[in-house]
């Protein structure tokens, strides 16, 4: 059975009593337990239709029920603007989120944090990792300009990007092992894209290290759309019909080529963990798909509550943390599905992933939630 709020609140007072010193305690930072009228507030980009952050949203939630906790959710219509009022209305209100969780935009976060600094309200960034540019001037995570600035999740796009490459060479060599040197084209986002340009630094890392069996035709940057890749992705297969691989950033992208190429034998991959990217997995219409971060704001969601809870996440995670994705293929298709269904999350209790609740765990763990049963 799940814990109560009240019976989890007494087992934390005991909690705190045997974390290990090195961790930061209530009592020593000036950090108190989350009460009942407590919440925490995360801002969505995107309504709450948009699959990928409405399954994030959704997630979260959850995760935040089996604490006994409260998240907010405020949806975005995809302007970064709107991002920023409802993040100042929401810092702003008489009885304020005790966290904010946010994506980084840029100037909107910087913001926001100088707004939640003088609130002394803690936030999270989530999804989104800042540029090295932007990094110059808004720094680290607690900082001395930015000390409520709590900690930054976004998942590693590069592994992500390379691990596609290489899946799709290993891929070619079991359906052409006699051909010494394949013909790829990728199919990229927009580069204002912190994710499109991190995806192709691990396509072009893997590229470095396979030249000799792997040859980059050409590089497509599309607006991540269904459209834009039909549009220009004809010309690309005219001009390469000797191609074998498409190299993609997103399961969309990969599909809106196959759907134009019907008749090639190529083979595909993506990224993101679209139930329509799953499913092609499973009717093997793409090789792999890699995916699972839209469950980063249900991990900060516990991050937060140990925090608040007197266990600090830094000394074990630090304070910049990538979260890796993982690889769905036609073994565990079937698996993957099952974990990403809201009716699958309602029969775990996701508590058993906070260390402030569980002390004798020496790490977090719940990046293994795909890979364990």
């Amino acid at each position: 059975m799940r814990l109560t709020f009240v019976v989890r609140q007494c087992l934390l007072v005991l909690v705190c009593t045997l974390t290990l010193s090195a961790e930061i305690r209530a009592d020593e930072s000036g950090v108190t337990p989350l009460s009942e009228s407590d919440y925490i507030t995360f801002i969505s980009p995107s309504p709450m239709d948009n699959w990928f952050w409405g399954k994030t949203a959704q997630f979260a939630g959850q995760v935040a029920e089996d604490l006994g906790i409260r998240l907010e959710v405020l949806a975005g219509n995809n302007e970064r603007f709107t991002m920023l009022d409802l993040g100042q209305k929401a810092l702003q209100r008489e009885h304020p989120p005790r966290a904010l969780i946010v994506g980084y935009f840029f100037t909107i976060t910087e913001k926001l944090l100088d707004l939640s600094r003088q609130k002394k309200i803690p936030i999270f960034l989530v999804n989104t990792r800042v540029s090295a540019r932007d990094q110059k001037w808004l720094g680290e995570p607690r900082s001395e300009r930015y000390p409520n600035w709590l900690g930054h999740m976004y998942p590693d796009d590069v592994a992500a990007g390379y691990v596609v490459a290489q899946e799709l060479l290993q891929r070619a060599r079991q359906v052409w092992p006699n051909k010494k040197k394949y013909e790829l084209l990728a199919v990229n986002g927009a580069l204002d894209s912190m994710a499109a340009r991190d995806r192709e630094d691990g396509l072009n890392q893997f590229l470095s290290e396979h030249s000799e069996q792997l040859e980059l035709k050409h590089l497509l940057h599309t607006n991540w759309l269904w459209d834009g890749v039909v549009e220009r992705v004809p010309t690309m297969l005219e001009r390469y019909p000797s191609l074998q691989l498409v190299w993609s950033a997103s399961d969309l992208m990969a599909m809106a080529t196959r759907s134009v190429a019907k008749n090639a034998p190529l083979l595909y991959a993506g990224i993101d963990w679209s139930d329509a990217g799953l499913q092609a997995v499973r009717e093997h219409q793409l090789e792999i798909s890699l995916g699972g971060h839209f469950t980063e704001v249900g991990w900060i969601t516990i991050l937060l509550f140990d925090y608040f809870n007197g266990v600090d996440f830094a000394p074990l995670l630090g304070l910049t943390i990538k979260s890796p994705m993982s690889l769905a293929s036609s073994d565990n298709v079937d698996r993957v599905m099952q974990k990403v269904s809201p009716d699958y999350w309602t029969t775990v209790d996701f508590s058993r992933y906070s260390r402030s609740l569980h002390p004798e765990q020496d790490r977090y763990h719940f990046f293994e939630y795909f890979l364990s049963d």
